[in-house]
């Protein structure tokens, strides 16, 4: 099962070439990471980004809409993968995928924590592993 997610480009995304800037594209990882943890009422929980790697595939401009999947690719012991594919709404063009490893982490002892049961249970839900 994959979430699904609206973002509308802001024109402060755009750079001089009249295009989304890279950065902004892990914000809109992070939004439709976010939206989907709280739709799936996963809101308060500690978690810290690992890593985060992306493909650009096309360009993107104001005031384009991106629909955006999210799911989840690997569940570990402290962490797990979060997968997006965004797509210019209202067509198939992909413009971006992306997968960000995000750690379950105890502040107080500032290291990983194993992934509760009742995350993982939500997670599995949504996992579908990545294929080459």
């Amino acid at each position: 099962m994959r979430h699904l997610s609206e973002l509308r480009v802001r024109f402060g995304d755009t750079d001089m070439l009249g295009h989304v800037n890279n950065a902004s594209y892990f914000t809109y990882m992070e939004e439709a990471r976010c939206d989907f943890l709280q739709a799936v009422g996963m809101t308060d929980i500690p978690l810290i980004l690992a890593s985060a790697k992306v493909d650009f595939r096309a360009q993107t401009y104001y005031p384009d809409v991106l629909e955006v999947e999210t799911w989840v690719t690997r569940i570990g012991n402290t962490s797990f993968d979060v997968a997006n594919r965004m797509r210019r709404q209202g067509t198939d063009t992909v413009v971006f995928e992306g997968v960000a490893v995000v750690v379950y982490f105890d502040y107080e002892a500032q290291k990983p924590a194993p992934v509760p049961d009742e995350l993982r249970q939500v997670l599995e839900a949504y996992h579908e592993p990545l294929t080459d």
